[in-house]
Formats: C-alpha cells, structure tokens, sequence
C-alpha cells in the first residue's frame, strides 16, 4: 500500500495474518488433552474399583457352627452359654426353646436381645428336681459283683443352610427359613460301630440321629448340585450322654459366587490388574504434564 503525502512516499508493510494452521492445531491439543484427562479419570475408578473389590473376591471357609444342648446341673437349671454374634431368635431356633419363654426366663427386653454378651449364661428351663424320702433300712446281701454300667447315648443333629451372602456365619434370616435339601450326610463314630446316613431337609428342620453312644463322631456333608460350600465339609464332635450335638454346614449357590482359584490366584490377579491399571493413569497424567511444558 503506497500513501502519497507533501511529494513523500511512504511504504507501509501489510498486517501478516495470524496462520489458520496454528489455531486448528491448538484446537486439537485442547480436544487431546481434554481426551487424556478424561482416560486419566476412567482409569483411577476402575483401578479402584477393582482393588475394592478383591477382598469380596475370596469366600472365606471358617465359622463353622457347633453347640451342645447342655443337660440339667445339680439344681435342675440349664443353662446355654452365648457366643459370638448370637441373638435370642438364633439360640430359640438352636434350641428350641420358644423366644418368648426364654425372654420371661432371663428378664430380656427385645434392645437385649439382640446385643447379648458373649460367655453369658441363658436359663433354657428347669427340671424337677426329684425328692428323695427315707424307707426302711435294706436288708444287708451278700456282696454281688459289680456290674459295668452300659454307655449313655445322645443325638447327633445336622442342619444345612443357604449362605446367602457366602460369609459362613449362621445368621438369623439364613438359619431360620433357608435350609438346603438334598445334602448328602454321614455321621460315624470313632469305633466303627455307629454308622448313620441321610439327607438334609428344605422345611428349615435339622436331620436328627437318635440314640447315639457317647463317642467321637465324623460328620460330613455333601453339599446338593448348584452349590458350592462356605464352610467345612467335615466337622468331629465328641459326644457325651444325655446331650444333643448340632452343627451347621452352610452352602451358597454356584451363580452368585464369583470365580476363585483353590489358591486365591484370581484374587491376587485382579490386585495386580488394578495396581497395573492406576500406575497406568499416573503415567498418563505425567506424559499430559509433559505436553503441556511443551
């Protein structure tokens, strides 16, 4: 452009325009880093996500449920000693002893009830204590040989449960209605010469064996098909007389479980892949660091 002014000319050199090349590369490192911060973020949840979920991976094989039915003491009391996480519904279905009656046996309000201390003593009910009366004097006898008295027996009770959420504890809306049928089980004393077999019910009822001698007894349960278990499939009671030995075996069902090696390798493996996956997005987060210095 030439302007002409008193015989001068002046040269004057045109504006330079701003590249359009540079603007659309601009953009396009917005959009990217945009695109990076996002991947950063997806990969930290799922990163977290996963490690969250490891633990919950694993199917813990422990608690395994065992009580006696104490007999009467010398005063004709019996008693039943809490244990852990047990409320006065699980004990009245262990038992079978009627809540409300074992509420009106100890002065228990329903807050009590369900926080009862571990060791503490229940009153289940009493037993007559009989009265003895003095008679004549026997007539002394010769003195016969002492005769071995015969063991005592007991019952042996198995009951299987639905362990809906696979924690392998005997929890009062596990215990009470979801017992699992078709469980194969087999009880055998340590001398051989008790044996019993049968199959556990779905009615919420326990499998009873009846007229045991007192001994050390195997117990074993075949967990039914679509399930798998939560708790040992064997368990050994030593049983005394007079007194009913119950245990618990709990399964769950094979679609709600999720996938785990015999030795936890899938729970390790997903540890690895979330801790691989959150060392990703903080590498990521450094390259975008980097771009922008550049």
């Amino acid at each position: 452009m030439v302007f002409i002014q008193k015989n001068a000319i002046i040269w004057t050199q045109p504006r330079k325009k701003k590249p359009i090349l540079d603007d659309v590369i601009m953009s396009k490192g917005d959009s990217m880093r945009r695109t990076q911060k996002t991947l950063l973020i997806l990969l930290s949840i799922l990163g977290f996500g996963l490690l969250l979920l490891t633990p919950l991976m694993t199917t813990p094989v422990n608690a395994q449920v065992f009580y006696y039915t104490p007999t009467a003491s010398e005063n004709g009391n019996i008693y039943y000693t809490v244990r852990e996480n047990e409320t006065c519904e699980s004990i009245a279905f262990l038992t079978g002893v009627d809540i409300g009656v074992l509420r009106e046996l100890n002065d228990l309000d329903l807050d009590q009830c369900r926080f009862l201390q571990v060791g503490q003593l229940l009153l289940l009910g009493t037993v007559p204590t009989p009265i003895i009366t003095s008679g004549p004097s026997p007539t002394p006898t010769s003195a016969l040989p002492t005769p071995i008295p015969p063991k005592g027996t007991g019952t042996i009770c198995v009951y299987l449960y639905n362990d809906i959420n696979g924690n392998a504890m005997a929890e009062t809306d596990e215990i009470t209605d979801t017992g699992l049928a078709g469980g194969e089980v087999s009880v055998s004393n340590k001398t051989g010469d008790f044996t019993r077999t049968g199959t556990t019910l779905g009615d919420g009822n326990a499998i009873c064996f009846e007229d045991a001698p007192e001994d050390e007894y195997t117990i074993s349960v075949a967990i039914p098909d679509g399930y798998n278990p939560t708790s040992n499939q064997n368990y050994t009671v030593n049983l005394k007389a007079g007194d009913t030995a119950t245990v618990n075996f709990s399964a769950q069902a094979s679609s709600t479980i999720s996938v785990v090696t015999n030795e936890g390798n899938s729970s390790v493996f997903l540890a690895v892949i979330g801790g691989l996956i959150i060392l990703a997005g903080i590498g990521l987060a450094f390259y975008v660091k980097l771009l922008r210095k550049r």
